[in-house]
């Protein structure tokens, strides 16, 4: 997409500054806090740190006092606001054609997270998240991607659309029963990914006929705004990459195996086992590291518990979790977070 770091599109913070200060509120004060100016927004294709969009996002939650604020603008947006990927899920004859599109733009669209659009029995799993652990707390990210998206699926197909449940990697706030409302949906927190579940039916539901040279348009200026970037669902991180994706919209959900994976992203079990051994790993190497690294994120939340973690990470047996802590970190689940509670 023509940039060496972490970002997404002008367009898109725009889009949110104008609905927010569309409650009476100018944005000026928070543009100058997290250090974005006015040539950056001028461009609707140029590029803004990641880190920058979610700190506006924070602040501005911080500001207004509305702990939920990034999942209200989520809710306002419509298709357009989503620039040309926007569209093309809007203009999609169902939620699993439109959904499949956008997320094999959305990575080479926007650096720095992975989107991913999985089947799961019979599940469809929409994934979210910011590719740098290190980028936290980023709770305004989360629920206004999850929202927006919720919101264009909406107003592309049915007023009437909700996913069977949402999840986010973050504790819960006060109230979660507002997100409950919003979405409609029961909420899950302290999960590994962001997530919406929507059922298959739901989703493979025709409910418009294509049109075709429209799409294709639009899609090939897609493929020109990613420039060097790929569509094929790898991404710039390889298959390695686009199979830590996967895990990460399956895990706690299903069994992680290598033929759910190599299906997720259409390849045969050997053709993925090749490609990961070529890139120096594996899947179960890839599933471990996967788990560490969410299992560290989820014991650092307050009032972590150590069988909720290895529940959402998939373990059936919270003793399975406690020795594959032990042999990555050689202290137990608890110890891990007496260590984090009391620094």
């Amino acid at each position: 997409m023509g940039t060496a770091f972490a970002a997404v599109r002008a367009s898109f913070l725009t889009a949110l500054i104008d609905r927010f200060e569309a409650q009476g509120r100018s944005a000026q004060p928070l543009l100058n806090r997290t250090g974005i100016s006015a040539a950056q927004l001028s461009d609707p294709y140029g590029a803004i740190p990641l880190p920058l969009f979610v700190d506006f996002l924070e602040a501005a939650a911080e500001v207004s006092g509305d702990p939920i604020l990034g999942a209200r603008i989520g809710s306002e947006l419509a298709a357009a606001d989503m620039g040309p990927a926007g569209l093309i899920l809007s203009l999609s004859a169902s939620i699993e054609r439109g959904m499949s599109r956008i997320a094999r733009y959305a990575n080479a669209l926007q650096s720095g997270t992975q989107s991913q659009w999985v089947l799961d029995q019979d599940t469809f799993v929409f994934s979210y998240r910011i590719s740098d652990s290190a980028l936290w707390p980023r709770r305004q990210d989360a629920e206004f991607s999850l929202s927006s998206t919720t919101q264009v699926i909406r107003d592309s197909f049915s007023s009437r659309f909700a996913p069977v449940e949402v999840h986010f990697e973050h504790a819960a706030g006060a109230d979660p029963s507002v997100l409950e409302r919003l979405f409609r949906a029961p909420v899950r927190y302290r999960q590994p990914i962001n997530r919406l579940l929507v059922a298959r039916q739901d989703a493979e539901r025709v409910l418009r006929q294509e049109d075709t040279g429209l799409l294709a348009a639009l899609e090939r200026h897609v493929r020109d705004l990613m420039g060097d970037g790929d569509d094929t669902g790898t991404g710039a991180g390889g298959t390695a990459e686009a199979a830590r994706a996967v895990i990460d919209a399956s895990l706690g959900l299903s069994v992680v195996t290598l033929d759910r994976v190599a299906a997720a992203l259409h390849m045969g079990p050997r053709t993925l086992q090749r490609r990961l051994a070529a890139e120096g790993t594996s899947l179960r190497a890839l599933v471990d590291d996967i788990r560490y690294r969410r299992a560290a994120r989820l014991l650092a939340l307050p009032g972590a518990r150590v069988g909720h973690v290895a529940q959402a990470l998939g373990y059936t047996d919270p003793t399975a979790f406690w020795r594959a802590w032990r042999g990555w970190t050689g202290e137990t689940p608890s110890e891990t977070r007496r260590s984090v509670t009391s620094r």
